[in-house]
């Protein structure tokens, strides 16, 4: 029950500061909108309307030999660290059905 509201708590603090992450069985599904430069220290990616920070943790797996670009369906799967900070452990990219089309 602790762990529970320990988890919920961060939750609600990450939420309350702008920045929403995903985690749990299925992930979060979007299209890329906004992503960090190469060989930027920044890490901020913005994935259907969503804000979320990777970092040296996180695994970027781009499929069929394309790389991930703003437009591209991917999946992000996020976890807790021992010290209990989220972090996003892999952005990955997904066939376009499993988004919603770009909207302009």
């Amino acid at each position: 029950m602790k762990l529970t509201k320990t988890v919920f708590t961060a939750a609600i603090a990450l939420m309350a500061a702008g920045t929403v992450y995903a985690h749990g069985h299925d992930g979060f599904y979007g299209r890329v909108e906004q992503m960090p430069a190469a060989g930027s220290a920044e890490q901020t990616w913005v994935i259907g309307g969503k804000t979320f920070m990777a970092d040296q943790r996180t695994h970027i797996d781009s499929r069929r030999g394309t790389e991930i670009k703003v437009g591209t369906c991917v999946k992000v799967d996020g976890d807790i660290d021992r010290e209990g900070n989220f972090f996003v452990s892999e952005i990955e990219q997904k066939r376009d059905s499993r988004c919603p089309a770009l909207t302009k």
